[in-house]
């Protein structure tokens, strides 16, 4: 049985993907699974082993661009696809372009969500069998139970996200932390002073903390934090997604923002925090025994706005909204410590 799964971005929506990946493969040992998946994401998909063929696409970029050179690289890349058949087209993203690209490959028929149950309802159209997933679930759930019906199974209770086995080579480090300080979103991030005292707890309790960065913004707050307790550390450069996953891996435990590499701790079963404001974490939010989701105590009226800017700050503002500078270093700390004390005592 050969099957194509569109889901192309992004990481947090990649790492929701895997527990369903992992039912097929336990329902159907011979399942030929291929993934079409944003280019930068590839690395990622890799790791899973039931995937038989990762096929990374430029459409971001393409889209862009808009040009010959783009137009003749969609072509090439279309006829490609198009040389193998598959016995299901299986678009997992819900979106015009996603079902676009489900649009482009060989098969039998094209599977999706149906107009209730997906963010862009156009794309229904494009399928010729469409499914009711009830939308007021986890994505992880949601995903899993599209692929369960598409395929005739229904899913076992236990998530199994399949990649710890690419790091058994990796050895636990009992006392090291891994901060994840940055996200893609203003809204979404902490106040440099939280980050500054929590990391100082953490050293005063006898752990050594890494802070993790991706831009010269993030950079420059990881600086911050380790001029203020110099103890902390953070990597020299930036680092590959791989070589995160393997210190995530080794930590005793991670606290970050709603950001992929959140995710991907919480899928490699390190005890994980995360913290929200601005979105909600009931539909996207870290998943599993290992993880904890943390918001403010007494939500605001706000929340979640799932807004890229908060309306209570001036425009352009770069302070930290309400609903993320309320959460405290002291609360954040008390909840990692009972997800690596309970980690332990399992």
């Amino acid at each position: 049985m050969k099957i194509l799964l569109i889901k192309m971005s992004s990481m947090g929506d990649i790492f929701h993907t895997f527990p369903a990946i992992s039912d097929i493969k336990r329902n159907f040992l011979d399942a030929q699974i291929d993934w079409v998946v944003e280019d930068g994401f590839k690395e990622i998909v890799d790791w899973h082993p039931a995937i038989h063929k990762v096929i990374p696409i430029h459409l971001r970029r393409w889209v862009k661009q808009r040009n010959k050179k783009s137009w003749q690289e969609f072509k090439s890349w279309r006829s490609e696809l198009r040389t193998e058949n598959y016995d299901y087209i299986i678009d997992a993203q819900g979106l015009l372009k996603s079902a676009l690209v489900a649009k482009c490959a060989s098969g039998r028929s094209i599977d999706g969500y149906d107009k209730d149950s997906v963010r862009e309802p156009i794309s229904h159209w494009f399928y010729k069998r469409s499914h009711n997933i009830d939308k007021n679930q986890h994505a992880v759930e949601r995903t899993r139970q599209l692929l369960g019906k598409v395929l005739g199974y229904t899913p076992v209770k236990k998530l199994n996200f399949g990649i710890n086995q690419n790091f058994t080579h990796v050895q636990k480090d009992t006392h090291k932390l891994i901060f994840i300080i940055g996200t893609s979103w203003i809204t979404k991030l902490w106040s440099t002073s939280e980050w500054q005292t929590l990391t100082k707890i953490a050293v005063d309790e006898g752990y050594s903390v890494e802070i993790m960065w991706g831009s010269l913004e993030e950079r420059a707050i990881a600086d911050q934090i380790i001029a203020f307790c110099p103890q902390a550390t953070r990597p020299d450069q930036r680092l590959s997604i791989t070589t995160i996953a393997e210190k995530l891996v080794g930590a005793a435990g991670v606290v970050g923002l709603d950001t992929g590499f959140s995710h991907l701790a919480g899928a490699l079963e390190t005890p994980t925090i995360a913290l929200y404001g601005a979105t909600s974490p009931i539909k996207v939010g870290l998943i599993g025994e290992h993880t904890q989701n943390l918001q403010l105590n007494t939500p605001l009226d706000c929340m979640p706005c799932h807004k890229r800017h908060c309306k209570w700050l001036p425009e352009n503002s770069t302070s930290t909204p309400q609903c993320m500078s309320g959460i405290k270093a002291n609360e954040v700390w008390q909840a990692l410590q009972q997800k690596i004390f309970g980690e332990y005592t399992h």
